[in-house]
């Protein structure tokens, strides 16, 4: 089976955008930390089983900081 990756995007305006990197200076490590947190509210502590779950990498310091792009 493929294993495909999914792109969120958001447009947003600029002082929007410089006002949401100064409360979460690494935006994509924080909405892929809020969608795992969502998924695991939801369905309990079983949800690390979920292979893609389980796949997702660890969040660090080296996600783009700049785009909401996750590739």
């Amino acid at each position: 089976m493929e294993t495909r990756e999914r792109v969120i995007s958001v447009s947003l305006n600029e002082s929007d955008w410089q006002a949401f990197l100064k409360l979460h200076p690494q935006p994509v490590v924080w909405l892929r930390e809020r969608i795992q947190e969502s998924l695991r509210l939801r369905s309990g502590p079983a949800i690390g089983d979920h292979p893609a779950i389980a796949a997702a990498p660890a969040a660090t310091g080296a996600a783009n900081t700049t785009s909401a792009t996750t590739r």
